[in-house]
């Protein structure tokens, strides 16, 4: 008995899109046996920051601020680190990094230093290796922010957390307005600083170069990192201003980098 047309191609055809199906179902599982630990490593490495800044960032008691505006987002001066409690976990905290608005730029870090640019790539304060790293120094310079000119380095991670918010600068175009400042603590004291400029640079950039006095090659340094920026933000940093790089990762290119120019603009020593 002859079969009705076409019968035989129907059945191929399901036979087709089943073996489709299941390579889809196979590759989705690949892809989230692959995404999902990635994940897990971001949330325990995003809240294990998060509970380290509540007990380690504090409000000064004998602060005379009047401002209205809520401590946390404006006050810079006002902001204590507990720096002893970071050294009893690890002695290579040499600083701390503050965005005045945490909930538009999230970097809230302390900054670690162990003259090896590798060793807090993929490391936390407490020695756990996550994806994330750290927020670190740069190997080259002084571990107590003497230098005249300084890197530190974070990760660009895609939930916004280490350096990922800082692309929000070259993405919109007024988010430099509403973000202008941040403030590094060190045992020394706070330092404030203005931001100057932004870019995507090459990573062998002379912008990576460390080891200035104040003289006129610093001067240079800072011409070449005004005439990078993507934006001429009208603050032009002089020979005896103190002057930082925060370096992190683009999509611009592998051999990229972007980064954001702060000069330091104000103080309060301990």
């Amino acid at each position: 008995m002859e079969g009705t047309p076409g019968h035989g191609r129907k059945r191929k055809g399901r036979a087709g899109s089943t073996v489709i199906l299941i390579i889809a179902i196979v590759v989705l599982v690949i892809a989230l046996w692959r995404l999902i630990p990635l994940l897990l490593d971001y949330r325990q490495s995003q809240d294990t920051y998060q509970d380290l800044q509540g007990e380690i960032v504090g409000l000064d008691p004998d602060s005379t601020d009047t401002s209205d505006e809520p401590w946390n987002a404006y006050d810079w001066a006002s902001v204590t680190i507990d720096f002893n409690a970071l050294w009893q976990i690890n002695p290579e905290v040499v600083g701390w990094i503050r965005f005045d608005d945490t909930d538009a730029v999230p970097v809230d870090y302390p900054i670690m230093y162990s003259g090896d640019n590798d060793k807090y790539l993929r490391t936390d304060l407490y020695g756990e290796s996550h994806t994330s790293g750290s927020i670190f120094l740069e190997a080259a310079n002084s571990p107590d922010f003497t230098d005249i000119y300084n890197i530190i380095y974070g990760h660009n991670m895609r939930n916004g957390t280490m350096f990922g918010s800082l692309k929000q600068y070259k993405r919109d175009e007024n988010f430099y307005d509403a973000n202008p400042y941040f403030t590094i603590y060190t045992p020394l004291g706070a330092f404030r600083y203005a931001i100057f400029g932004y870019a995507d640079v090459k990573d062998d950039s002379d912008i990576y170069r460390v080891g200035f006095v104040p003289d006129q090659t610093y001067k240079q340094q800072i011409d070449i990192m005004l005439a990078s920026s993507d934006r001429n933000t009208g603050i032009v940093p002089t020979v005896d201003q103190q002057t930082v790089t925060l370096s992190t990762c683009t999509s611009t290119g592998d051999n990229y980098r972007f980064v954001v120019y702060g000069v330091c603009v104000e103080n309060k020593l301990y």
